[in-house]
């Protein structure tokens, strides 16, 4: 009976056997390879490249036909087989270890796996490319020790296997046992024992056997890899529909608290910038007094000096300047142009006390438009006060620099003077008691402040100096652009 089964399959159904299976084994590299590209998943892609090295290994079988006519134009002999049956057999374990996801579950047990089995591929090409060169020692050395290699690593994997959490891992294990054992009968040294005394067409047909029983427990395993996703993803919408539903009777609710929160924010700052235009308000009567004052004490130099010219043309300038303060009591805000107007007037004022020594320049960066950015009204003036009463009126060559510059996505204003500094300007409070403190200073941060709110401003004072000596004061206003 063995003897009939041997005739038929060798000389009637060996080629149709043959190229069906490598056939077979072609088509599933394929559709393997194609389920990589829609899925991703390396594990197709490694057994896409399990099957094709198959299919190489076993090309050089072939005794007519295209195949055999396509193994002698590509050279494929005895040698090419046994390499890719080292290769293809290397695959399969990093085939399975990706399949089933070890190095998630134990990267220990991964390594033994798979590093042995990279290890192995490494020196196998290495001598495969040796053999080309005529060096045959090396390759029939490692051809030798692969039957003993792979028993011994799987073995060891098989035995991993059976510990891991994982039901895919009986198809693996069934399949690749079957895969085995059908594997090494068809090796020489196995089929040649007295025990078996197989022949080589009948251990490549044992072989082609595992193969179909491997593929079908891969594809069963595959299967069940499925329903578990398929019953996963189930589950998951099931989940997600609930979520969705308690999304949205908690999104219902955080949106009333929202609404409430919102408009109790909106009162709060409703409120808030009530507060801030009342005390903008208040810190524009408390200056302008203030700037009364001193104006009214430049008027009393020249009456007292009877000198009513310069009186009379003090007092048309002071009515300006009065008709100025009544108008920003009455608003907000003023344009940086009309600012600089006030303090041009105002500097006019001050420079008929002293003789018109000061020397006021304006410098305006050319992308500011000084007609639409906005600040508070009378806000410039306390620190041009300040210059001239501590700083310039006790030097010779008095001057005032004002320069409007963007910096980043603020504007800076300079006042830059070229007075005695503010240490000796100090010094003077204390020995002319009759300066008395600067409040305007002080009121005029609390109106920047209360009407750049909640947007940052800033107030630098810089004293200058040359060669160690004191040269003047430079104080930088910082305010946002818009």
């Amino acid at each position: 009976m063995s003897d009939a089964l041997n005739v038929i399959i060798e000389r009637d159904t060996y080629d149709s056997i043959l190229y069906a299976v490598l056939g077979g084994l072609l088509l599933l590299s394929t559709y393997h390879l194609v389920l990589y590209f829609q899925n991703r998943d390396k594990s197709y892609l490694l057994y896409s490249s399990y099957t094709f090295f198959s299919f190489l290994a076993y090309m050089p079988v072939a005794e007519s036909g295209f195949l055999h006519d396509l193994s002698q134009y590509l050279h494929f002999d005895y040698r090419s087989k046994q390499f890719f049956t080292i290769i293809f057999n290397c695959i399969y374990f990093l085939f399975f270890t990706r399949f089933l996801n070890i190095k998630r579950t134990n990267p220990k047990w991964n390594q033994i796996i798979v590093i042995p089995v990279y290890f192995y591929l490494i020196i196998t090409v290495s001598s495969y490319v040796l053999l080309k060169f005529g060096n045959e020692f090396v390759f029939n050395f490692l051809y030798k020790v692969f039957i003993y290699f792979i028993t011994i690593h799987t073995v060891i994997s098989f035995y991993l296997l059976i510990k891991l959490d994982n039901n895919l891992k009986y198809y693996i294990i069934i399949g690749g046992v079957i895969l085995y054992l059908c594997c090494m009968i068809g090796e020489e040294t196995v089929r040649n024992l007295p025990s078996l005394m197989i022949t080589k067409k009948m251990g490549d047909f044992i072989f082609f056997a595992g193969l179909i029983v491997e593929n079908m427990a891969f594809s069963f395993a595959l299967g069940h890899r499925q329903r578990n996703i398929y019953r996963e993803k189930v589950a998951f919408s099931k989940n997600f529909i609930f979520e969705m539903r308690k999304n949205e009777q908690l999104k219902d609710k955080i949106n009333l608290q929202n609404e409430i929160k919102l408009s109790a924010e909106n009162e709060k700052m409703k409120w808030q910038q009530e507060i801030s235009d009342l005390k903008l308000a208040i810190l524009q009567t408390q200056m302008n007094p203030h700037f009364i004052f001193n104006a009214l004490n430049s008027i009393k130099y020249y009456i007292l000096d009877n000198d009513s010219e310069n009186a009379v043309f003090y007092l048309t300038k002071f009515s300006k300047i009065i008709r100025t303060i009544l108008v920003s009591s009455t608003i907000k805000e003023f344009t940086l142009e009309e600012e600089l107007q006030t303090l041009q007037v105002y500097v006019d004022i001050e420079n008929l006390r002293f003789n018109k020594e000061i020397s006021f320049n304006i410098l305006i960066d050319e992308k500011i438009n000084s007609e639409e950015l906005k600040l508070p009204p009378m806000v410039l003036q306390p620190f041009i006060e300040n210059a001239i009463l501590h700083g310039i009126a006790l030097v010779e060559d008095k001057k005032i620099d004002l320069h409007v510059v963007t910096k980043d996505q603020h504007i800076e204003i300079r006042i830059i003077d070229n007075g005695v500094g503010r240490k000796e300007a100090e010094r003077n409070k204390i020995r002319h008691k009759n300066l008395g403190k600067s409040f305007g200073t002080k009121i005029a941060a609390g109106m920047l402040k209360n009407y750049f709110w909640p947007k940052p401003y800033k107030i630098e004072y810089h004293d200058l100096h040359q060669n160690g000596q004191p040269t003047g004061t430079m104080v930088v206003l910082e305010i946002p652009a818009c």
